[in-house]
């Protein structure tokens, strides 16, 4: 079997596929705007709950106290970030494992090292990249499910009988 970029890397076929790095598409890259600075917790405090939605999406605040500077942003994009820096981790673990291989391969360049060398660089480049959780939302029922869990017959204050041992 001849080994060409096209058995090697082939065409994305999925959305995971089109986001991999290697397969030529890429996430958007991750930028961030300037939020509101407060340069006092006091100030901080002092602006409520107002202050907290001032941070615009994909912003950041920042909070200077005397125990240092501290960086707020939502939710959504701390989970993306969180995120990206996990792949960076698991693709550098990759690249260790794949420079190993190669080194081997130039040492002993036979088919079977070639071919294990091939595997584990494109091993890489299967693995998806990883999920970027949108957080936690708060449970609410429907008023469709609230009004067909209504008419369940459910007595709490009721006496119920318990096993005994």
């Amino acid at each position: 079997m001849s080994y060409t970029t096209e058995n090697i890397f082939p065409a994305p076929s999925s959305t995971n596929a089109m986001f991999n790095p290697f397969m030529g598409g890429g996430a958007s890259p991750v930028t961030f705007t300037n939020g509101p600075t407060w340069k006092s917790f006091e100030d901080f405090r002092k602006s409520g709950t107002a202050a907290l939605q001032s941070v615009p999406q994909r912003g950041i605040a920042t909070l200077r106290t005397k125990a240092g500077t501290f960086r707020i942003l939502h939710d959504a994009d701390f989970q993306r970030l969180l995120g990206l820096a996990s792949d960076i981790y698991r693709m550098q673990n990759g690249l260790r494992i794949v420079i190993k291989v190669a080194k081997i391969t130039v040492k002993h360049p036979d088919k079977e090292h070639i071919d294990l060398l091939l595997q584990s660089a494109s091993m890489l480049t299967e693995c998806p990249v990883l999920p970027e959780r949108t957080g936690h939302e708060e449970f609410q029922l429907s008023p469709e499910e609230e009004a067909e869990h209504s008419s369940d017959d459910l007595d709490l204050d009721k006496d119920i009988q318990r096993p005994e041992f």
